[in-house]
């Protein structure tokens, strides 16, 4: 079976991505020399993507078959979903990652908005800047894309790690759960 990428790696070009990752290499270089940070498209073959996801949230029990169909799905709304990976060159692992999502809007004379989602960095490599390299390619994505804006939530304890990349505090977010008792 082939080896299929979520979106188009030329994408990544497109925005410069490896000028990105020099401009975030003074701080991870510093931390730790013998990483070596690639940024690409998830994979179809990425199926350990969900033991990271774990280090951020409740996952559950996801069956290969189950990834594979939500992969194709992902992948057949073609500039909606952006899932970015972090690979560590030098091991092949996967190390970081995180999700752009974009929706079609009406207002703004039919514009485009971003959704960051699911930004999460490996324990073991927290602190090096890599959340960062993340963030930041997903913001050349939408500006690439043409989002009139790129949003998140985050928890109170991360909104200073996104200011430093650029987002501000604005508004409320509600929200009604409904996997919680």
């Amino acid at each position: 079976m082939a080896v299929l990428s979520l979106f188009d790696p030329l994408l990544l070009e497109h925005i410069n991505c490896s000028e990105l990752i020099k401009k975030h290499a003074v701080h991870m270089n510093v931390q730790n020399p013998k990483v070596i940070p690639k940024i690409r498209p998830l994979l179809s073959s990425d199926y350990d993507y969900l033991t990271l996801l774990k280090q951020l949230t409740v996952v559950g029990k996801i069956e290969k078959r189950e990834f594979d169909e939500r992969f194709s799905s992902m992948a057949s709304c073609l500039d909606t979903y952006f899932i970015v990976v972090l690979e560590d060159v030098t091991t092949s692992r996967i190390i970081g990652a995180a999700t752009l999502f974009i929706e079609l809007k009406f207002i703004h004379q039919c514009s485009k908005r971003g959704h960051i989602e699911d930004v999460i960095v490996d324990s073991r490599f927290r602190g090096m800047n890599f959340g960062r390299l993340l963030v930041d390619t997903l913001v050349h994505i939408g500006k690439h894309m043409g989002c009139y804006k790129i949003s998140l939530d985050c928890s109170n304890e991360k909104v200073g790690f996104y200011e430093k990349s650029g987002f501000q505090c604005k508004n409320n977010i509600m929200y009604i759960r409904f996997d919680e008792n």
